[in-house]
């Protein structure tokens, strides 16, 4: 904790404000409701950008529908859990998309950025800070809704931009989510995109409609970025995994998005970036550890002299800590193919002891009785005993192991398994899955 704070707190003040020269436009692209296009056109403005000769890195930040590398035909083989852990640096979890295009695949994990522990919160900071001085466009794709996940990402960007319907329950939506930024201290950079119109007139009716509502209402001015016209080529696209910004520039289809690639430069050609998308999840820390560190010398303060302190609830998030990252390196393990048996036995040690130490008052299993004849088979330890039946073996006498595909299915399976039973210790899932 000490160092992690020493390192953080290293990072001097102006950096939380202001921007170095070579940082990017950060710019939010969202929507009230889901539907409505937004990640069709977070795609496609990233490779027209591309087209252009800007460097674009475009950032899937829709944490429950991260969708961004089928709409490229993209299959990415990490995401930022490998980060988080040290594991794997940002770019080397980035995919490369056609022009030039950077893509950072299914961004499941950032939104916990202020839940992270010390070390996480570190090595999350200086990977987006190395990333932000690369590029020009920094395009991140939210989820669609008022979710605190994707309120954090809009307020982490510079710009934002709004993707709208004419559809009713799209400007309803959309007005809720600016009146919620709105709320939090974010009043001004927002962009709007009109999608799905059926023609140039009804996209500036509509976007007339919903500006002058929210400048009535919450008091926000809108720009009018562009529109998008219906047009069945994108629906087509979508299924061949093949965005119309690669078509030629002549094509109809792909003229709407240089268009909207080009009224996105002259808007932002006079602005300089004020601050870094890495500032905010940095301030987001400073001001987490600030209430960590101030609650327990609150709560200290308000104690009578006869009051007995409460006891310390059990599993802390820094006591969490050791499982989650044993846990990240369980799955890695698995995902590169075949594990010795002898490794994956240390690791589920490993996280034995860590989960004694997380939970040091829960009562052991009570085992089962046995008879006498089985009293005389020789007794294997928990540890060893999962590792046996995982790969068919005997642990402490072969010295080749073999996974048994017939009894846990691919590798590939058992990682999926593991990653979908979050709810339950590790070591009690795999016992089970031996059984």
């Amino acid at each position: 904790m000490a160092s992690a704070e020493l390192l953080l707190n290293s990072v001097s003040k102006k950096s939380l404000t202001q921007a170095s020269p070579s940082a990017p436009h950060v710019i939010a692209i969202t929507s009230g409701k889901g539907g409505v296009g937004k990640s069709s056109i977070s795609v496609n403005l990233g490779i027209a950008l591309s087209r252009m000769g800007r460097k674009v890195c475009l950032f899937d930040a829709d944490t429950g529908l991260a969708n961004i590398n089928i709409l490229l035909g993209l299959t990415p083989k990490f995401s930022l859990e490998h980060v988080l852990f040290g594991n794997k640096s940002i770019n080397e979890v980035m995919l490369e998309a056609p022009h030039g295009l950077k893509v950072i695949p299914g961004a499941n994990g950032i939104a916990e950025c202020v839940k992270l522990q010390p070390r996480q919160q570190m090595q999350l900071t200086r990977q987006l800070a190395d990333v932000e001085g690369e590029y020009d466009y920094l395009l991140v794709d939210t989820a669609a809704g008022i979710g605190e996940e994707t309120m954090d990402f809009v307020l982490a960007a510079q710009q934002t931009i709004i993707v709208v319907t004419p559809e009713p329950t799209s400007l309803t939506d959309a007005f809720s989510m600016v009146k919620m930024l709105r709320n939090r201290g974010k009043r001004s950079h927002f962009h709007v995109v009109v999608n799905m119109c059926g023609s140039t007139k009804q996209a500036r009716e509509v976007f007339h409609r919903f500006s002058d509502a929210v400048d009535k209402y919450i008091g926000v001015k809108l720009n009018y970025l562009g529109f998008i016209l219906q047009d069945e080529s994108l629906r087509a696209a979508v299924t061949m995994q093949s965005p119309v910004a690669l078509f030629p520039e002549t094509d109809p289809s792909c003229k709407n998005f240089f268009r909207l690639a080009q009224a996105l430069e002259d808007t932002l050609s006079k602005l300089t970036p004020k601050a870094s998308f890495s500032a905010y999840w940095q301030t987001q820390y400073r001001q987490q550890n600030l209430a960590r560190v101030s609650a327990p010398i609150s709560a200290k303060s308000k104690r009578t002299p006869t009051e007995k302190p409460t006891k310390a609830a059990p599993a802390s998030d820094t006591q969490q800590e050791p499982l989650s990252e044993l846990r990240t390196r369980l799955l890695t393990m698995i995902n590169q193919g075949d594990i010795p048996a002898t490794r994956l036995t240390a690791l589920i040690d490993e996280l034995t002891k860590a989960m004694r130490r997380t939970y040091p008052n829960s009562e052991p299993a009570v085992p089962p009785k046995v008879s006498p004849v089985q009293e005389q088979k020789p007794k294997l330890k928990p540890v060893q005993n999962i590792a046996q039946k995982l790969y068919s073996t005997n642990v402490a006498s072969a010295p080749r192991h073999h996974y048994d595909v017939h009894r846990f299915g691919s590798q590939q399976v058992l990682l999926e398994r593991l990653r979908q039973q979050t709810d339950r210790p590790l070591i009690q899932l795999l016992v089970d899955m031996a059984d």
